[in-house]
């Protein structure tokens, strides 16, 4: 059960990850055509700025989890790169661990200002725009983190006491 649990949020932050990377396509546009518009004919557009805020926040947020199924976030592994699996693999347990803790900290934070910002329909100042479903957003890409640290941690854990080659 734990397996097909750890299986369907990767699977989940897979396909959301190959669907989020084309939100730059519309945020590149739009990055050009404010640049134009500023620069060029001096005339920018109150809202670009806040939309393309809003579009780098999206990515940012939702390409969280998918990054960490890949590996991609930065990390220092010239010692761990050396030891064998189970040692890498209890490493990456402890280290998994503060992750969970922390995303769950943010996760927490973020769902009661999103909460708050939901009740009073919270708007931009500069444009009539509602910031309310981006923070919402936001609480669904750390959550889906936070899952995907919490199948980081179970596969590891699997390694050590199973002590399985680091297959994923």
């Amino acid at each position: 059960m734990v397996e097909s649990f750890c299986h369907a949020i990767d699977t989940i932050n897979e396909r959301v990850g190959k669907i989020v990377v084309w939100l730059f396509i519309p945020l590149m546009l739009l990055v050009v055509m404010e640049v134009t518009l500023r620069y060029v004919f001096n005339n920018p557009t109150l809202w670009g700025y806040d939309v393309m805020i809003q579009l780098q926040g999206v990515l940012l947020v939702l390409a969280g989890g998918y990054t960490l199924l890949h590996k991609g976030h930065v990390a220092v592994d010239i010692l761990v790169s050396k030891f064998p699996p189970r040692k890498r693999a209890l490493i990456d347990m402890i280290t998994g661990l503060l992750l969970i803790s922390t995303v769950g900290l943010l996760l927490w934070r973020a769902t009661l200002y999103a909460w708050d910002s939901w009740l009073v329909r919270e708007m931009y100042m500069s444009l009539i725009t509602y910031i309310y479903p981006f923070k919402i957003i936001m609480v669904v890409g750390i959550l889906m983190l936070f899952l995907q640290g919490v199948s980081e941690f179970t596969h590891n854990l699997t390694i050590v006491v199973h002590r399985e080659k680091a297959v994923k």
